[in-house]
């Protein structure tokens, strides 16, 4: 059985996926449970292991392929498992259960190498010869992981290649309203390449492809800063941080603000906000693909005219399956 095709009637769950996340927690009857966080390349499940052990919690550990056995049912409108007996499967005995580590990852749902052929067609006609040397050095040399990252660990696009379907979204939703807003002093080329950049700190942040933890950089730097850097060393390295006068070159400032201004407010982690118009689009831009991606994962866990759970990212509100896809969980 796959994730996507648990029900919440169903009282007989076998399921093999791979740990994504692990809380362990306390009931209020002062016996400790875990909660796991399960997923295959079909979806995410939240199961929980009452009454855990110590052994338990020194078994069970982030990445681990595992056999679970328990009971769907409803919490907060979401589907959650409970754990009735589960087996870790280890390395040597894969191949002779035939698993393979590809099916307990989701995937961005998108062509990569077609798109970044198309991606790639899209920077080559950038005119501005400082925006385009600089984002171009730091995609040869982080091309392989910008194409197979995910974009978070958890808010959005965290999937494997997230981090290239989100980026590439906001490139061309740029490239959707230039027509619309002519009349207005865009810097095109600025909003191109900031959108490409804006998140590429995150190869460092994110630890591996899994998303399942932040690397010690990502935790005490975050992927802005980090992205920051990657721009002032290349420029450093390709000679383009000052001018020939000594002083420090505008178009590079004005592309690192696009990264530093992406979150669009200091108090959701952006270290500047925006004071440019191309970084108003981009973190405009960045929080609705965002937005739009989590809401859609919650409504697709519930069934037609549905209330998904409550979102934290969009104030605890809840949101109504009014439109019946195939992609929805029935």
């Amino acid at each position: 059985m796959k994730i996507f095709d648990i029900k919440s009637s169903d009282k007989n769950i076998n399921i093999i996926a791979r740990i994504e996340k692990i809380i362990s927690s306390t009931g209020s009857n002062g016996m400790n449970y875990l909660i796991i966080h399960l997923v295959d390349k079909t979806g995410r499940v939240e199961a929980r292991l009452w009454n855990s052990t110590n052994e338990d919690k020194e078994s069970i550990a982030l990445n681990q392929i595992i056999s679970v056995e328990g009971v769907a049912n409803l919490y907060r409108n979401q589907i959650q498992l409970k754990i009735n007996s589960y087996k870790i499967i280890q390395p040597s005995d894969f191949d002779k259960l035939g698993v393979n580590l590809q099916d307990f990852n989701m995937s961005a749902p998108i062509n990569i190498e077609e798109n970044w052929n198309t991606f790639t067609k899209i920077l080559g006609e950038v005119k501005n010869p400082i925006y385009k040397k600089i984002t171009e050095t730091i995609l040869s040399r982080l091309k392989e992981d910008f194409l197979s990252y995910p974009a978070a660990m958890s808010i959005h696009h965290n999937v494997v290649g997230g981090l290239f379907w989100h980026s590439y979204t906001l490139v061309r939703n740029a490239k959707a309203i230039m027509g619309n807003y002519g009349y207005a002093n865009i810097d095109w080329d600025l909003v191109i390449c900031g959108s490409i950049l804006h998140d590429i700190g995150k190869v460092v942040e994110i630890a591996d492809i899994t998303g399942t933890d932040y690397s010690l950089e990502g935790k005490l730097l975050g992927h802005i800063s980090i992205g920051n850097a990657f721009i002032n060393n290349v420029a450093i390295e390709l000679n383009l941080l000052t001018n020939e006068d000594g002083q420090i070159n505008g178009e590079v400032t004005k592309l690192q603000h696009m990264v530093l201004a992406s979150h669009g407010k200091n108090e959701f982690g952006s270290p500047v906000e925006p004071v440019l118009l191309e970084a108003v689009i981009l973190s405009t831009f960045d929080s609705l693909d965002a937005r739009i991606y989590k809401i859609n994962d919650e409504i697709n866990k519930v069934g037609h005219n549905e209330w998904s759970g409550r979102i934290l990212s969009e104030d605890g509100k809840m949101f109504l399956n009014h439109y019946n896809s195939k992609t929805t969980k029935k």
